[in-house]
């Protein structure tokens, strides 16, 4: 498999090569593809998103903080991967480790092992069933393929299950009739480069494309200047093809990939994985609609001294929603995942038993009800069971009132858990006795009452806005007591703040962006726990704030600025910095564009825990993107 995947990349790599010389040939038949940058504010905040309800409606009538990441947002950004995407919302906190790490969550509890966002990619959950979190270095999705990233804070447990406790992230790809004829992209810079190749084309009734990717990402350096050891090259390919008929409509996509170093090191792991989705959507003629998915994941994962992780997993979904008439949106549905994760024995941890069947089952139904012209109330619960606890109970209130001109006022009540993972539970350490830490028998789900009131508008002179305040209780949070012990629920506590964003266009080719986010944390331990259990629980800054530019200074030439700041962070303290990413792009012929990206342009900082972390500074990538639609 590696084999295969390395000579698809290779291949993409010299297509790129090649791109100059076919364009001379091709050149006057390449047209520029129409992008959402086209649309206007108003047409922006009638997005559909999916997230919220499970259905299409309207991003500005969602009764939720969801922030959506369009394709022209990552387009006109610096970013190279999907971490760096991540940065354009400003209702996550993500904070970049190594040259491949990251800790990224909403709303607090940040850290390296972040277990209370849900991620999703096509309708796929990424997390690791190992501690119910996400290794963003094994995740890498095409940025040009990506139609939107729908980003919401707070919780979504009643559709998405648990772990959806602070947050969602749902990217989502193009439809391969959206992804039609060769696309070559690349850029290089001094810490790494990429080369990535994709070609779609049409049949009768569907469409279907392939791509392959190589990154070559290098080392970065500790604040000491010490070089560490976290140079990742990377070989990923797959596919996905979409059939329509006048009902229905049948997806199937995979990627296959082989990532890391050797093992030998703790920020360079050895990964490899393949993935396979498919999704039958029909539509029925009285209005009603049902949905079946399924999929299967495969991952590996070797560590130096951490982890030896396999995993294999079978979901299946199936959702409906049925004609009720103009004032009543029902969705129902019942999903079953299974996993077995097997993790060897380290020279520094175990875990016991070293494997282990995970199952989960659900079933939910949500509604919402028109109940004038103006409010809208929306109720549902999820019960989900695991292995661990049995179930839980996951309902949730939202209600939206349309103020006219002023935009739409909303709140929300709800309940989520964060279910127990091999890492409350199985985890000992050391890998022999005596043992520091011995499991944690009897740990139970995390427990989070989420309340939330927002306002959101669009104002006819050009400006959209959304704020947000929160207030979030948790109960039996992950704290365990003073060593030798056992992982315990013994940590609780409050976390409130306010996020808001706004866009104007200051003029026809200028868009200028805003977001701001404050948290205020009070978080308890026990007295029985250890000195560190509320510490443990993440490092997050107390606010931070983003400024973006998008501007076209010529008719073919974009200057795009984004400028964001990110307080201190308290334990392990961390500086607070401000940074600048830059990008210049060209259209020199038609299909070719030329960039500049620049990035983190500023001084030199830490973004996470300095003992471990790198430092990161001003880098600078040249970008070709060459394509015949």
């Amino acid at each position: 498999m590696i084999r295969t995947i390395r000579q698809a990349a290779v291949a993409g790599a010299a297509a790129l090569g090649l791109a100059g010389t076919a364009l001379a040939a091709d050149a006057p038949a390449m047209t520029q593809v129409a992008d959402i940058g086209d649309l206007s504010l108003e047409e922006l905040g009638r997005i559909p998103v999916t997230s919220v309800t499970g259905r299409p409606q309207p991003v500005q009538q969602a009764a939720a903080s969801i922030f959506v990441i369009t394709a022209e947002d990552i387009r006109r950004s610096a970013a190279t991967s999907l971490p760096e995407a991540l940065r354009l919302a400003p209702n996550l906190q993500v904070a970049r480790i190594n040259a491949n790490q990251y800790a990224i969550s909403a709303r607090g509890f940040n850290n390296a092992i972040g277990n209370k966002l849900l991620v999703m990619i096509d309708g796929r959950t990424v997390y690791s069933p190992l501690f119910s979190g996400v290794f963003w270095d094994a995740q890498q999705v095409m940025l040009e393929d990506v139609e939107r990233i729908e980003v919401i804070s707070g919780a979504g447990a009643t559709l998405w299950g648990a772990n959806a406790v602070n947050g969602v992230i749902n990217v989502i790809t193009r439809a391969a009739h959206e992804t039609q004829g060769l696309l070559v992209a690349g850029h290089a810079g001094a810490t790494g480069n990429e080369a990535s190749v994709r070609l779609g084309d049409r049949f009768d009734g569907g469409a279907w494309r392939v791509y392959a990717t190589q990154l070559d990402r290098s080392h970065t350096t500790l604040p000491s200047g010490k070089a560490l050891d976290d140079h990742q090259d990377r070989q990923q390919a797959g596919f996905r093809s979409d059939w329509r008929g006048a009902l229905d409509t049948v997806t199937i996509q995979g990627d296959l990939y082989q990532a890391g170093g050797d093992g030998k090191t703790t920020t360079s792991a050895d990964m490899s994985g393949a993935n396979l989705l498919a999704r039958w959507h029909r539509d029925l003629p009285d209005g009603s609609n049902w949905q079946l998915q399924g999929w299967f994941d495969q991952a590996s994962r070797d560590e130096a001294i951490e982890f030896h992780d396999h995993t294999r997993t079978v979901d299946v979904q199936f959702d409906q929603v049925p004609a009720l008439g103009k004032d009543h949106q029902l969705i129902w549905g019942l999903g079953y995942r299974h996993a077995i994760d097997e993790t060897d024995p380290t020279p520094l941890v175990a875990f016991v038993p070293a494997a282990r069947e995970l199952s989960w089952g659900n079933i939910f139904v949500q509604e919402e009800y028109r109940a004038s012209e103006r409010l809208r109330l929306t109720g549902g619960a999820k019960v989900e069971t695991n292995v661990y606890t049995g179930a839980e109970f996951l309902p949730t209130l939202r209600a939206t009132y349309d103020l006219g001109g002023l935009g739409s006022l909303w709140g929300s009540a709800s309940r989520a858990v964060r279910a127990p993972a091999r890492l409350d539970r199985d985890f000992y350490f050391p890998a022999r006795p005596p043992y520091i830490i011995e499991g944690g028998p009897s740990f139970q789900s995390e427990v989070a009452n989420v309340f939330e009131l927002g306002l959101r508008g669009q104002q006819a002179s050009g400006i959209n806005y959304s704020v947000t305040a929160f207030h979030d209780e948790y109960q039996k949070l992950r704290a365990g007591k003073a060593a030798p012990t056992t992982i315990d629920n013994l940590a609780w506590g409050g976390v409130s703040g306010v996020e808001a964003w706004a866009n104007a266009d200051l003029a026809r080719d200028w868009r200028v962006s805003v977001g701001w986010m404050a948290l205020r944390e009070s978080l308890n331990a026990s007295p029985l726990a250890g000195a560190n259990s509320v510490a443990n629980l993440g490092d997050d800054p107390r606010q931070q704030w983003s400024l973006r530019s998008t501007s076209r200074l010529a008719r073919t030439v974009d200057f795009d600025v984004t400028v964001r700041h990110v307080a201190s962070l308290p334990a392990p303290a961390v500086p607070a910095y401000t940074v600048a990413d830059l990008r210049l792009a060209w259209r020199w012929l038609p299909g070719l564009n030329v960039s500049v990206l620049a990035q983190e342009l500023g001084r030199r900082h830490v973004e996470f825990d300095p003992s471990s972390s790198a430092r990161f500074g001003p880098t600078v990538f040249i970008k070709l993107e060459w394509r015949t639609n």
